[in-house]
């Protein structure tokens, strides 16, 4: 071979190393100017674990809140377990079917509900009906999609976190509903809370919003032997009460040593008690619908100042009444002063309409 033909395909090596090296440098400058484009790659081709199969899984499934779905699990599997090996801020996603534990959630995350919305729940039942079933104490939780039974003792969504969201559940056969304790600023929304003893409960929690709920009693009114009841609030300032609608209870809504909340255009319903606040001062009873069933009284009012009742109504067989200065058990007047009062009003003593 001669040196003419030997040089040309030395040339022609070289410029291809060299086009080969012009190449890579941009390619790795370009990385580092736009590295959210690799991470998009990874995240669209990432591999989950699925903890039904035990082996690893490419998914390319809808992300949530744009974050990648962690761990999917179904009957058979453990929620718990799935709860332990997720991240902080992942996501945990049940799919139908029967799950007999009792959680702890320890960190901020979401268990969802593969179906959420729809008509076929996944059911988390007690294994212990002397516990929760579900015991939140992280912040940033979100529950959303499940039935969720069996507590007999406790509640079935216990909750002492705060900037948690409690969305779509159905929460029946618990000692209590939900229970908030300790607990701000949470979301409370499209919940069926039927048959427990107490529907939703709120001690020392404030700042929190409770909205289209659907609390429920046992369906048919025994009296006194149904003394379930539906929303109560203890030592909670702050919380608003939106669009609830609490039924056939014994108690429909009771306030003690609660300050500062809003019930807005609520419907209590056919309950014995309807709405009592008892040492709590300063809330907003605007635009309900209170329809009594056995008491004289839509509202007590129990050494209860500076509260404003307006706008709310009957129905076309029960008037609005409001009792106030209720006479305790050795038969000394309660004082209830300075409350804005729409309807027709009584005192302990002497019935008067303003």
């Amino acid at each position: 071979m001669d040196l003419s033909r030997i040089n040309k395909k030395l040339i022609i090596i070289l410029l291809l190393i060299f086009i080969a090296s012009i190449l890579y440098t941009f390619n790795a400058k370009y990385s580092e100017i736009h590295p959210e484009k690799y991470l998009d790659n990874i995240s669209n081709n990432s591999t989950n674990a699925d903890l039904h199969s035990g082996e690893p899984v490419k998914k390319n499934l809808d992300n949530i809140d744009n974050n990648p779905i962690d761990v999917e699990i179904y009957p058979g599997d453990s929620i718990q377990n799935a709860i332990n090996s997720v991240n902080s801020g992942g996501t945990v996603i049940v799919y139908p079917g029967l799950y007999k534990e009792n959680l702890v959630v320890d960190k901020p995350l979401k268990v969802i509900s593969s179906n959420e919305g729809e008509s076929t729940y996944a059911v988390i039942q007690a294994a212990d009906p002397e516990k929760d079933v579900l015991h939140i104490t992280a912040d940033n939780v979100t529950i959303s999609g499940f039935n969720i039974t069996g507590s007999q003792g406790r509640s079935g969504i216990y909750c002492s976190g705060s900037d948690g969201n409690i969305t779509g559940n159905k929460l029946s056969h618990n000692n209590y509903g939900v229970c908030l304790n300790d607990s701000n600023r949470n979301i409370l929304e499209k919940n069926e809370v039927n048959n427990n003893s107490l529907g939703i409960y709120l001690k020392n929690s404030d700042n929190n919003q409770l909205r289209n709920n659907d609390i429920l009693g046992v369906g048919i009114f025994v009296g006194s032997e149904n003394n379930a009841t539906g929303i109560y609030l203890e030592e909670s300032d702050n919380n608003k009460l939106m669009s609830n609608t609490v039924s056939k209870l014994w108690d429909g809504v009771r306030f003690i040593k609660s300050s500062y909340n809003e019930l807005n255009n609520n419907s209590i319903l056919y309950n014995y008690f309807s709405l009592s606040l008892v040492n709590s001062n300063n809330n907003k009873v605007l635009n309900n619908t209170i329809v009594r069933r056995g008491y004289s009284y839509s509202v007590n009012l129990v050494d209860s100042q500076n509260n404003t009742l307006k706008g709310n109504i009957g129905d076309s067989n029960t008037e609005f009444r409001v009792v106030y200065d209720v006479l305790n058990s050795t038969n000394i007047a309660l004082n209830s002063g300075n409350n804005t009062l729409e309807g027709e009003i009584l005192n302990a003593g002497e019935p008067r309409t303003i």
